[in-house]
């Protein structure tokens, strides 16, 4: 019966859906992300160390990380680069699920599918040596090095990265900020998530370093 009458629902504002369809796949997509990106940049620009970052989740993606996880010949732009790479950030979401949300915004509002989470990855493509055994032990032996990393809220996966989940947004919050133009005042969650984040950093640098030496890379550093 549910069914039914969702269907009737749906049958009889199908115009409307398909209009806010656009709107959401565009004006109010855009619009959202490029303010999380903005919060994202400032934050970014407040680490202590030296940080890149690229910032177009509308279009790609968002990701960030501090400049002695690279090597020389890196840029965001080129893929083929990526394997110059140590470690990195990057706003993503869980993906836990079998089904996923059809749009990106839905993970940031309370659901029952996903969340939007701050991710910090070992690049494994970075790093010589690295047998699959032996990286998950060390990836392991580095979390139980470093507690304070789960103290601070974020989830540990033995592949060899640390998410943190950002809590869902206030659905009426957001509404009334992005009326008055003043979305960013409805973000907080995420804002809180990147200060987690930037206390966690020095021990994510540690973890890299530990990486660096334990997969014998030092080619790969000499060519920083």
């Amino acid at each position: 019966m549910e069914h039914k009458q969702a269907a009737k629902l749906i049958i009889e504002n199908i115009q409307l859906l398909e209009q806010a369809k656009i709107i959401l796949e565009g004006e109010l997509s855009q619009t959202f992300f490029n303010t999380v990106d903005k919060l994202i940049e400032q934050s970014v620009e407040s680490f202590d160390d030296e940080m890149i970052a690229s910032c177009n989740f509308y279009e790609d993606s968002t990701w960030f990380l501090y400049t002695q996880w690279k090597q020389e010949l890196f840029s965001f732009d080129d893929s083929k680069t990526w394997k110059n790479l140590y470690a990195f950030y990057e706003l993503t979401h869980e993906g836990c699920n079998e089904r996923s949300n059809d749009w990106w915004l839905t993970n940031f509002f309370p659901n029952d599918l996903d969340r939007v989470i701050f991710n910090f990855a070992l690049w494994k493509n970075g790093f010589n040596k690295t047998l699959a055994k032996e990286w998950k032990v060390f990836a392991i032996q580095m979390n139980n090095d470093h507690p304070q990393i789960e103290e601070l809220g974020f989830k540990f996966n033995p592949e060899g990265n640390w998410y943190l989940p950002i809590q869902s947004l206030d659905q009426k919050l957001v509404v009334e900020n992005y009326e008055n133009d003043t979305l960013e005042d409805a973000l907080t969650p995420i804002t809180d998530a990147l200060d987690k984040l930037k206390q966690a950093h020095p021990y994510f640098d540690g973890i890299v370093k530990a990486a660096i030496e334990k997969f014998n890379c030092e080619d790969n550093a000499e060519g920083e």
